[in-house]
């Protein structure tokens, strides 16, 4: 009754999705505590901010380069066994993590290594994880489903925090590692459940253009790599808002951490100050996803990409200019909201317009368009940041309205529907 009066909770009536969604928020649960922990192993070694800086980036790089491959990954085999099968080592991954601690065995090289291999299996269990949804409901339900996932991921960044911080505190960071070793496992075996009833990309029924798809496996990875991204290139929507999510992340990744860091310790009252916009930037995400879940149809899609873009790209600039903690929450929590409205209309945009079999690499190059530039992000808010942290968030929002306004020049994504 409660899932008929509210069609933001409608896919939850499906058994297969609601299965993977709780998989998938366990999982989501453990990898957000999981980053509280490996930032307290990385000091506790180390005692060294410059060599967890280090740790994070080395470890991010295998999933930044493998996600592509994660994505033809998704379209050969079923996306629920990528997911199950990558939990299942993730928790082994843990295990060791534990063990080494127990032992006080833990050396930083170690941590490189089982960082390194987590990432890299971040990188096969995120495009399945994006691409598996239109196979579990159908068309009409797209945007309530990912609205779905995008709410627990944001409640998954404040509670997994948490989590972890209160294992720490009551018995140590062993069985803080041994809990997300179980949430790992557990999602793995909610997600086997499944596997029998969704169908493998080799088998889903669809066109020609499926049937011919599955020869891919004759052509080998890097073909099928190729074919997905010419896909993606041919097609006016797919490839704006590919170019869009590539400027976004350029304008957001760093100004956003590096600046809204710094803006909070030099104008808005410090370390409390910073707690607070990330608390209220976490609020934002939330309503954007279960307002874009709720809508039942959402018209010109491609005016409002274009149009939250911008709104995106006045946000960030304006912070250059908040006066108090109120202006500067209000903005994160808007920024927040509106990149979380168009996330959500960007996954389901994707999926429906994605061919037969070409779904997990579609969404593959969609995420590693949201995050292959992070490193330059990072670098580029750094240096300006030493010339004024105006200049950061003025650069960042100028250039937000310059991808809205190259993304204007598509009249099929103006018009776009």
């Amino acid at each position: 009754m409660v899932t008929r009066d509210f069609p933001l909770l409608a896919p939850l009536r499906v058994r297969p999705f609601r299965l993977v969604w709780i998989g998938t928020s366990l999982a989501m649960l453990a990898d957000q505590a999981f980053l509280v922990s490996l930032t307290w192993l990385v000091l506790g070694i180390t005692d060294s901010g410059a060599a967890l800086g280090t740790v994070l980036a080395v470890a991010s790089i295998p999933g930044i380069v493998l996600t592509p491959l994660g994505g033809v990954l998704s379209d050969r085999l079923s996306p629920v066994s990528v997911m199950s099968s990558a939990n299942v080592v993730r928790a082994v991954l843990m295990g060791i993590f534990m063990l080494l601690v127990v032992t006080d065995a833990t050396r930083v090289w170690h941590i490189y290594l089982l960082a390194g291999g987590l990432s890299a299996l971040d990188a096969l269990y995120y495009p399945a994880s994006m691409s598996v949804t239109p196979s579990l409901v159908d068309r009409d339900g797209l945007k309530a489903a990912n609205a779905l996932v995008q709410g627990v991921e944001q409640i998954s960044g404040v509670l997994g925090p948490a989590l972890a911080g209160l294992l720490l505190a009551l018995f140590g960071l062993w069985i803080n590692l041994g809990a997300n070793a179980i949430l790992f496992f557990v999602s793995a075996l909610i997600l086997a459940v499944v596997v029998r009833s969704v169908p493998s990309a080799t088998t889903t029924p669809g066109s020609t253009e499926r049937e011919e798809a599955a020869h891919e496996e004759d052509t080998g990875a890097l073909s099928a790599l190729v074919e997905g991204a010419r896909y993606a290139w041919k097609d006016p929507v797919i490839r704006t808002i590919m170019l869009i999510l590539v400027g976004i992340n350029l304008s957001m990744a760093g100004p956003i951490y590096v600046g809204g860091s710094l803006l909070a310790q030099s104008r808005l009252g410090g370390a409390g100050a910073f707690a607070t916009l990330v608390a209220v930037g976490g609020v934002g995400p939330l309503v954007g996803a279960v307002a874009a879940g709720s809508s039942t149809r959402i018209r010109r899609r491609g005016l409002i990409e274009l149009v939250c873009t911008a709104a995106l790209g006045i946000g960030v600039g304006g912070l250059a200019f908040s006066p108090n903690l109120l202006v500067a929450g209000s903005l994160a929590a808007l920024i927040g909201m509106t990149a979380s409205f168009m996330a959500v209309v960007n996954i389901s945009w994707l999926q429906e317009r994605s061919g037969p079999g070409l779904t997990g690499r579609v969404m593959s190059l969609a995420m590693f368009s949201a995050v292959a530039l992070d490193p330059i992000s990072y670098v580029i808010a750094g240096v300006l940041v030493e010339l004024s942290l105006t200049a950061v968030f003025l650069a960042a929002g100028g250039l937000l309205l310059l991808t809205a306004l190259l993304g204007a020049m598509s009249r099929t994504m103006r018009t776009a529907d």
